[in-house]
């Protein structure tokens, strides 16, 4: 499934990050569409870099992982949606954005990985 998501509650607390204390459920689900939306990004140009240099497979089981990440951004997401926008919007903005060129990369490295599966064959 490509950057799908299923809905799954995300428990607030309180959590120190980098000397930041986000003690509010919006500050949470922002910081974990950031971590999961960054990690998805990374991961697919992993996937894309071992797929040039031929590694199909890891290719996949990196995208599957990206995908995975892709997903629990896009969950914290739809929850962050039922939340008052006011406050830290500026979080809340970098969060969505680092979401929307995360599914973009993914996207792209997935036709591009199979790609370079059709031209191996």
């Amino acid at each position: 499934m490509r950057c799908g998501f299923n809905r799954v509650k995300i428990l607030p607390k309180v959590v120190e990050k980098r000397g930041l204390i986000m003690d509010t459920y919006p500050d949470m689900v922002s910081f974990s569409i950031l971590k999961n939306a960054r990690q998805a990004k990374d991961l697919a140009y992993k996937a894309l870099k071992k797929a040039k240099d031929g590694e199909l497979e890891e290719a996949r089981r990196l995208l599957s992982i990206s995908d995975a990440a892709c997903s629990a951004a896009q969950q914290a997401e739809s929850e962050l949606l039922t939340f008052d926008m006011t406050g830290r919007e500026h979080v809340r903005e970098r969060s969505r954005d680092h979401l929307m060129s995360s599914i973009l990369a993914t996207e792209l490295v997935h036709e591009m990985v199979e790609k370079y599966h059709s031209e191996n064959d």
